[in-house]
């Protein structure tokens, strides 16, 4: 059981499954699990985790990347209604200045 504890809670908490100030409860939550046996104190490998962490990170990055392409989308969307009105944002100015300079050929 102290090698699960050591194990599970040695690093750094993965975002959204438990922080500092719950540290306690879910060690306290493995304690009253573990004495009727309900608890899998299986240590998994170094190998397991790492690709346990892998995983959690690779979604987190295509979760990300997918909210980033909504946002630049919905850029766009704001930008053609502004465009729509006769009016320009910040960046739309920025870019024809880039555009007028040389340094954004591609647009």
């Amino acid at each position: 059981m102290n090698r699960y504890l050591l194990v599970k809670y040695a690093e750094e908490p993965f975002l959204h499954e438990y922080s500092e100030q719950d540290l306690y409860t879910n060690i306290r939550g493995d304690i009253y699990s573990y004495e009727p046996g309900k608890l899998d104190v299986t240590v998994k490998n170094h190998y397991e985790r790492w690709q346990r962490e892998r995983a959690y990170f690779s979604d987190l990055y295509i979760e990300k990347c997918r909210n980033l392409n909504d946002f630049e989308k919905h850029i766009v969307e704001l930008e053609e209604i502004l465009t729509g009105h006769s009016l320009k944002s910040s960046r739309m100015a920025k870019q024809k200045t880039e555009k007028k300079n040389g340094l954004l050929p591609f647009k």
